[in-house]
C-alpha cells in the first residue's frame, strides 16, 4: 500500500465538527466464523492489529457494513483506523496515492469522518446513512451504497496508525480487497487452470485439472492474481454424460478409451473471500 496515503484523511479528525460519538460495543463487532478477508497478525509494530475484514452488503437497500477485527482498535487520537473505498473499482482514479480510493472513513476513541475525494483534495462530505461504533476487538462501519457513488462493486483496505511512532499496519498488505454486492464477496472475473497433460484429455488416460489463480478486478496491487482460491470443485460431462470425478475437488478423470474427437466440458467452481462463481471450460479428447 502507498505509504503516502499517511498523509491524507486521518489529519481532518481533528476538524471534523460534525462527528458523532461512538457507542463502544466490541462485542457485537466480532465476526462469527472468523473474517472474510483476513489480514496476518502481529505485523503491526505499534499501530492496532488488524486480523480481517467481513463486508455485508444488502442488495435491496444497498447498505453495506463492514467489520472490522483487530486488536486494540482507535484506541485515542493519535491511533486511529481508516477505512479506504474506491468506489468504481479503478486504482488509476481517485486518489491514485491510495489505490485510488473515493471515499474515506477515520475513526478514533470518540469521533469519526467520513470524506470524498475532489479531484485534489480529500472534503468532508453530508451523510444520512452512516454508523459507526465499536472499538478494541471489533469496529463497525456502515454506509449506503447511495452515498457511495451508489456503486454495486468496489474495492477497498483498512489501515491504523500509530501517529506518534509512524507506525501502521495494512489490510490487505498490498493493494485493496474487492467487493460486490451481487456476489457477496469479491467480483471473480476468472480462474486460470493447468491441465495434465497441458495439451488436454487423450483417450484412455488420465486428465487432471488444477486451479491456479484467480482473476480479481485491479486494486492496485503489484499481481491482481490471487494464486490461492479457499477451495474449487469440478463436474466433468462427456458429451453430455457425467464423468465421475476423484482427487482434489473431484477434478481427476480417467478419460473412457474409444473417445476420440468427443467433446469433456469441465465446469470450475471456485470459492473465494465469500463468493462462489462458476467457469466452463471446453476440451476436445485426442
Amino acid at each position: 500500500m502507498n505509504r503516502s496515503k499517511r498523509g491524507g484523511p486521518a489529519y481532518l479528525l481533528a476538524l471534523a465538527g460534525a462527528a458523532l460519538v461512538l457507542v463502544l460495543v466490541p462485542a457485537a463487532a466480532a465476526a462469527t466464523g472468523g473474517p472474510q478477508y483476513p489480514d496476518a497478525s502481529a505485523d503491526n509494530g505499534s499501530a492496532a492489529d488488524i486480523t480481517g475484514v467481513t463486508v455485508a452488503g444488502d442488495k435491496t437497500s444497498g447498505q453495506i457494513l463492514f467489520r472490522i477485527a483487530g486488536t486494540n482498535l482507535s484506541p485515542s487520537a493519535d491511533f486511529p483506523t481508516l477505512l479506504f473505498i474506491d468506489s468504481d473499482a479503478n486504482p488509476v482514479t481517485g486518489d491514485v496515492e491510495t489505490d485510488g480510493a473515493d471515499y474515506a472513513f477515520a475513526v478514533d476513541d470518540d469521533s469519526y469522518g467520513f470524506w470524498h475525494w475532489d479531484g485534489s483534495d480529500w472534503v468532508d462530505t453530508s451523510y444520512a446513512t452512516v454508523r459507526v461504533n465499536g472499538g478494541g476487538n471489533g469496529l463497525l462501519i456502515s454506509v449506503n451504497r447511495s452515498e457511495l457513488g451508489n456503486t454495486p462493486d468496489f474495492n477497498f483496505s483498512v489501515e491504523t496508525q500509530d501517529d506518534v511512532a509512524d507506525k501502521w499496519d495494512d489490510a490487505p498488505d498490498d493493494g485493496m480487497f474487492n467487493y460486490s454486492l451481487a456476489a457477496g464477496g469479491p467480483d471473480i472475473r476468472s480462474v486460470l487452470v493447468q491441465t495434465q497433460p497441458t495439451l488436454g484429455p487423450k483417450s484412455g488416460k488420465r486428465f487432471v485439472v488444477s486451479l491456479v489463480g484467480v482473476k480479481l478486478p485491479p486494486s492496485g496491487a503489484v499481481i491482481d492474481i490471487v494464486p490461492k482460491p479457499d477451495s474449487y470443485t469440478c463436474r466433468a460431462t462427456l458429451k453430455g454424460r457425467a464423468m465421475p470425478g476423484t482427487g482434489t475437488g473431484g477434478c481427476t478423470y480417467l478419460v473412457p478409451k474409444k473417445s476420440r474427437g468427443k467433446q469433456l466440458k469441465v465446469v470450475v467452481t471456485v470459492v473465494y473471500e465469500g463468493a462462489t462463481k462458476a467457469f466452463s471450460f471446453p476440451f476436445t479428447v485426442s
